[in-house]
């Protein structure tokens, strides 16, 4: 408002408007807005107009857009609940996984206010954008209609609109808050006498993964239960079993009852202990020590299937799509070949890694305590190094094969090329699946 101060200019009365949510004449939005049409974005009378919807202007490095979703009350709280959530941080995350390679169909599932659409009419030839609540669907069509975007939309619940096609990208944000009652639809899980509060965020894995052609990949945000006696991990692997996929399930976060509901709680403003109170039994009665959050990422392929289930707590560095892509590629280029195979590869070292040592002081200087080769940068992947796979990783310059590197190695360590063999190329698939090495 102050930098604003006495400026009348068009942009700065669509800043007051839409961004601040104030009161505007209709004389001066007159001059700015064809109001007839922009009518049912505006409330008010013929004097004054303010927002009826949040219009933000939204963009990635190339393009412009416009978002619309529903205002939240005074308070920040939703006014229905059937609201349609903004961009927010979820949103933006699951936009920094997806594969940004050129596709020919795209599924949006749950879209929302429309935004994972926007994102896929970048590079697909055809979006498809659906969602259980009708209202979602109205705003998403304005958000892609000011945007100059077209996309199919249709209205149901995961894969029920597009029951019987492929696509070669999906991208699902599906309502994975885990809690007794669904308060609202772009939020809550659905628990039932008969399903837990994270089956639908299993559904929408599992959905996703039958909407894929052949070699395509889906990307999801979800929760999942952390149950007393159960391991969280084979819980998740049990998602994506029999999917004919790969699946990379990547928990980011894990908090206990009282953190998690909590946290939802003031995500529909202030905290009531009406509401509180209850879930929490509920967390008591399901035995849930905690809940994770975590990134479902998978591809179509022939099998056998790699499955990789793990906490990743770490910082990383967004966006993630192209990394996410080169895993899938190692994975399927990794899946046939034998270790005579691999042995005739030659490997380079990533442009990112680098290795750390660590030394502390001792009785005659300093001494070597710990190696690490790391990834500097994308997953920042820190792992564990030898003196003989340092020296291998050195080797990988791309200028001769995998043999020729083992049969230096063994003369060094003076073994046998047989014995040294088998363990250097276990080592290599593990770097070449962490992207240190690369074929």
């Amino acid at each position: 408002r102050l930098t604003l101060a006495g400026d009348r200019s068009p942009l700065a009365q669509l800043v007051r408007l839409f961004l601040l949510g104030e009161t505007v004449s209709a004389v001066e939005l007159n001059a700015v807005l064809p109001l007839e049409d922009a009518g049912p974005l505006l409330t008010g009378d013929s004097t004054a107009l303010r927002p009826a919807y949040d219009l933000a202007p939204y963009a990635d490095e190339q393009h412009d857009w416009w978002v619309v979703s529903d205002l939240p009350d005074a308070d920040g709280r939703p006014q229905r609940t059937d609201h349609v959530l903004g961009v927010g941080g979820a949103s933006t995350t699951i936009a920094q996984l997806v594969v940004r390679r050129p596709v020919a169909r795209a599924l949006d599932i749950g879209t929302g206010c429309g935004v994972q659409a926007l994102h896929l009419s970048t590079h697909s030839a055809a979006v498809t954008a659906t969602d259980v609540v009708p209202r979602a669907l109205s705003l998403a069509a304005t958000s892609l209609a000011l945007s100059g975007v077209e996309a199919e939309l249709l209205g149901g619940s995961l894969q029920e609109p597009v029951t019987g096609r492929e696509f070669d990208l999906v991208v699902c944000n599906p309502p994975f808050v885990v809690g007794p009652q669904r308060r609202f639809a772009y939020r809550d899980g659905v628990a039932t006498s008969t399903s837990t509060g994270d089956d639908l965020s299993r559904a929408a894995v599992r959905a996703a993964a039958g909407l894929l052609a052949e070699g395509g990949t889906a990307h999801l945000l979800v929760n999942w239960l952390h149950v007393r006696g159960q391991d969280w991990r084979d819980r998740a692997a049990e998602w994506v079993s029999g999917l004919g996929c790969d699946a990379w399930l990547v928990q980011r976060d894990a908090q206990d009852p009282v953190d998690y509901v909590s946290t939802w709680a003031r995500d529909a403003g202030p905290a009531d202990d009406a509401e509180v109170e209850p879930w929490l039994r509920w967390f008591a009665e399901q035995r849930i020590e905690g809940v994770g959050f975590g990134w479902v990422l998978l591809r179509r392929a022939v099998g056998p299937h790699r499955v990789l289930v793990e906490e990743v707590l770490h910082p990383v560095d967004l966006p993630l799509g192209e990394e996410i892509g080169g895993w899938f590629d190692r994975v399927q280029w990794l899946r046939d070949r034998a270790d005579d195979d691999l042995l005739e590869q030659a490997f380079r070292v990533a442009p990112a890694v680098r290795l750390d040592r660590t030394a502390l002081p001792g009785a005659e200087g300093w001494e070597e305590a710990a190696a690490a080769l790391r990834l500097d940068g994308g997953w920042r992947w820190t792992l564990p190094c030898d003196e003989a796979t340092a020296a291998l990783v050195a080797g990988c310059d791309g200028s001769r094969s995998l043999r020729a590197i083992v049969a230096v190695l063994a003369a060094a360590l003076q073994q046998p090329v047989d014995d040294v063999a088998p363990a250097v190329c276990a080592t290599v698939r593990g770097l070449v699946d962490r992207g240190l090495l690369l074929p």
